[in-house]
């Protein structure tokens, strides 16, 4: 479940934990649960709740244009990267 979930979130680049939650058939706190433990190992990270308008250190975010601070949104991290790209060769 934990690979659908990364892949979920690498198909479509950003994506909220509500949006994931719902394609993969699952509650909203158990997606919430799961990216919170995928960010804890770190094969995602969390674009923050400060990130109102474009700064330096989020050059690297996929959402650096767009960022929203309403709503929690994923993106993969190299570690998150590989690890979707393996199941998906798995399969």
């Amino acid at each position: 479940m934990l690979h659908d979930f990364l892949k979920a979130v690498r198909d479509g680049e950003v994506q909220s934990v509500q949006e994931i939650a719902r394609s993969l058939n699952i509650s909203p706190a158990m997606g919430l649960r799961m990216a919170q433990d995928l960010a804890a190992r770190g094969y995602l990270q969390e674009i923050g709740v400060d990130c109102n308008s474009p700064q330096g250190a989020c050059l690297d975010c996929p959402a650096v244009q767009g960022c929203q601070a309403l709503t929690r949104h994923w993106f993969l991290t190299e570690k998150g990267k590989t690890a979707a790209s393996a199941a998906a060769s798995a399969e």
